[in-house]
């Protein structure tokens, strides 16, 4: 019994708060909270609600090098985004590196904006993110697979043709 409430523990997701706090961001700029997430994947849960000031506000996950290409005002690739909106979440399965959450009040410019945000990693004991076989691997995946359902079909024919001779 002891055995397979340890077990049930195990498996069950950890959850590791990173943020949780009141942050107010400048009028027409941006701030920035580095992510570091090198021990194994999880799940990254964001979510935001203005408080006081700004029209919306928008929150972007971006990998640490893209970041760097945002900050010199250059095309950058997002994860995940929300929309300019005064709440939001969005959630994002993330392998191990280095993660920066943005929260951009750069729509109106206006007036700062004080935000309350959350965020927070679950490991869920996933050894690791679903991948995809490279084109040769699935081409000989599918080659055995063909082969050896075709053998069992020729055993069993064979069989089946023997029995009602």
């Amino acid at each position: 019994m002891m055995l397979a409430l340890v077990l049930a523990l195990a498996v069950l997701p950890r959850a590791q708060p990173v943020l949780d706090e009141t942050v107010t961001v400048p009028a027409a700029d941006w701030k920035a909270f580095p992510i570091p997430l090198r021990q194994q994947p999880a799940r990254i849960d964001c979510g935001f609600e203005v408080e006081s000031g700004g029209s919306g506000v928008r929150l972007l996950l971006i990998e640490r090098a893209e970041f760097e290409r945002m900050s010199a005002g250059q095309a950058y690739r997002a994860l995940a985004a929300t929309a300019y909106q005064r709440s939001g979440a969005f959630v994002y399965r993330a392998p191990p590196g280095d993660y920066v959450i943005v929260a951009d009040n750069r729509m109106e410019g206006r007036g700062p904006a004080e935000l309350h945000l959350q965020v927070e990693l679950v490991f869920d004991g996933a050894v690791g993110l679903p991948r995809t076989l490279s084109p040769e691997r699935r081409a000989v995946v599918v080659g055995l697979s063909v082969l050896f359902f075709g053998a069992v079909a020729l055993f069993a024919g064979g069989r089946l043709w023997r029995a009602f001779r």
